[in-house]
Formats: structure tokens, C-alpha cells, sequence
């Protein structure tokens, strides 16, 4: 179907999700966010997409949450927030839990929502020019998307604190250096790069990169018992599917596995 506010393609076993507002700096509106929660949906349901790439199109990756919206709904910012958050925070679940890897592609400013939904990336790659700022604070809101949630955990209670009181603007080598980004390219080898990394996680075993996720996520309110509980049960699944006999098996012969993400 046909899409406004973003464009969704696929390459193959790879879904590419792109914020395609680029004159309002790819800031995040209800349509926006309905758009990003379908396509997500979409990336769940399809066991042939095994990674997304996120990108935008423009100079500005995100600029969060479209203000302007948020400035002409006057007395009723409240319940324009509130409609807005309940589609946005379903769709960046539902991206955080893919078993594919959603990878995402900053190539400029990264602010708000726009920084909220890349923490709920598995990976980021940024360019040089980059640039993050949380941005909440400063008109008097606080954040959302799931940023206390991942920000805290990636960057420690300390520093994620300073980014969202302070709005201190990071550029991309701080970033990097802070634990925000994995890596950092020349602007002009950030699309070679990402394309690259999706295809090699695409060819792996998808399955076990989901429960790699979820996993991980379910770290912070389990206590030890109950994460090797999890481990097992994870673990014992994956001696049962295809790609973990196909890889054992590939061990044992010394070849190549062949993963089908099953």
C-alpha cells in the first residue's frame, strides 16, 4: 500500500524502513508513527525478512516529534500526545522485538523521538556528520519511545540523565565513544556500510538473533535463576531448529552453514 509519511522496501530478505518527511526534518507525526507500527507488523509477520534497515531521506535523520503539530493542538497537547504516543510506542516494541536485526542509518541529526527510536535499534551506524540531542527537556517535555528504557541501559543511568536534562548535542565520534552508536563512517560509505552489515546478519540464523534480543531484554527485571531458566529454555529450542542442527552439523563437517532462518 501506498505510504505518506515513509517509504517501505524490500531487497531481497531485506526490509528497508525510510522516514520520508524530509521537509519537516522527518519529525514524528500520527501518520508518521501509524505508518512505522504497519510496517513493523509487516516485518513480524513475514519470516523472509531477516534484517531492516532504518533510514531517512533529507539531511535530518529525525528530528523528533513534529512540534508545529504540537504547537497548533494548543489546549489539547495533552490528548494529541497521548494518541500520538499510543500508536508510536507500539510500533517501537514491535521493532525492538524482531527476530530480524533492525539496523539503523543516521546520516545527520538525530533529536527526541528521532534518538528514541534509534536506541531501540540492534545496531547503529552513524555518519561523521551526525549529530544527537534528546531535546525533551528543553520545551518542557520528557521523553518517550523507550528512551529512559534503552538509553539508561546503553549509556548508564549517569549519562543518560546529563543527555536529557542538559539536550547536550553529541556529535558522531562522542557517540561512538559514549556507546549511542556502533560505528561511525565517512558520509559518503554510510549506505555501502549498512547494506553490507544487513546482508551478512540477513544470511545468519534469524531466529537465534531474535531470542539473542529478547533475551537481553528481558535481562533488566529477571533475577539470575530466572535468566538461566530463559537461557535454557532458549537454548534447547534452538537445539531443535533448523539452522541450529544445520549449523552444528556444518561445524562438525567444517563447511559453511547455510542458515534459513528457521
Amino acid at each position: 500500500m501506498p505510504y505518506t509519511a515513509i517509504r517501505f522496501t524490500r531487497e531481497g530478505a531485506i526490509a528497508r524502513i525510510t522516514l520520508a518527511r524530509p521537509d519537516a526534518a522527518n519529525a514524528l507525526n500520527p501518520a508518521m508513527a501509524s505508518e512505522l507500527l504497519e510496517v513493523a507488523q509487516r516485518c513480524r509477520d513475514d519470516p523472509g525478512v531477516r534484517a531492516v534497515i532504518l533510514d531517512a531521506e533529507g539531511k535530518v535523520f529525525c528530528a523528533g516529534g513534529d512540534v508545529l503539530e504540537f504547537a497548533a493542538a494548543g489546549d489539547r497537547l495533552s490528548a494529541e500526545l497521548d494518541r500520538l504516543i499510543g500508536i508510536f510506542h507500539p510500533a517501537v516494541e514491535t521493532l525492538c522485538t524482531l527476530n530480524a536485526p533492525v539496523i539503523a542509518a543516521v546520516q545527520g541529526v538525530a533529536a527526541g523521538a528521532g534518538l528514541s527510536l534509534l536506541s531501540a535499534c540492534s545496531l547503529a551506524v552513524a555518519s561523521s556528520s551526525a549529530m544527537f540531542t534528546m531535546a525533551y527537556t528543553g520545551i518542557g517535555l520528557t521523553p518517550d519511545g523507550g528512551a529512559t528504557y534503552f538509553l539508561a541501559r546503553q549509556l548508564g543511568l549517569r549519562k543518560a540523565e546529563e543527555l536529557m536534562i542538559t539536550n547536550r548535542r553529541l556529535d558522531a565520534e562522542t557517540a561512538l565513544a559514549w556507546g549511542l552508536v556502533n560505528e561511525v563512517v565517512a558520509p559518503e560509505l554510510l549506505a555501502e556500510r549498512v547494506t553490507a552489515l544487513a546482508d551478512g546478519l540477513a544470511a545468519g540464523a534469524t531466529g537465534a538473533y531474535g531470542a539473542v534480543r529478547r533475551m537481553l531484554l528481558a535481562s533488566s527485571h529477571h533475577s539470575l535463576g530466572e535468566q538461566l531458566a530463559l537461557e535454557k529454555q532458549h537454548m534447547v529450542a534452538a537445539g531443535a531448529s533448523r539452522d541450529g542442527l544445520a549449523g552444528v552439523a556444518a561445524f562438525k563437517a567444517k563447511t559453511k552453514p547455510e542458515f534459513s532462518g528457521h
